[in-house]
C-alpha cells in the first residue's frame, strides 16, 4: 500500500499590528479555562445523568 501524500495550500494571512497582537493574546488569556455557556453546560449534565447508557 502506498501512502497518500496530502496537499495543503497556504492562504494569504493577514498582517496584524504589534497592538492588534497585543490585544488578541489579552482576550484569549481572559478566556482562557472559563465556561462560555454555563446554562447549557448544566442543561446538558442534566440530560446526560437522566440516560443510564448511550446507544453505540
Amino acid at each position: 500500500m502506498e501512502q497518500e501524500k496530502q496537499n495543503f495550500k497556504t492562504k494569504k494571512a493577514n498582517s496584524m499590528s504589534k497592538s492588534t497582537k497585543e490585544r488578541l493574546a489579552r482576550v484569549a488569556l481572559e478566556l482562557k479555562g472559563k465556561e462560555l455557556f454555563p446554562k447549557k453546560v448544566e442543561l446538558a449534565k442534566i440530560t446526560l445523568s437522566k440516560i443510564k447508557s448511550l446507544p453505540i
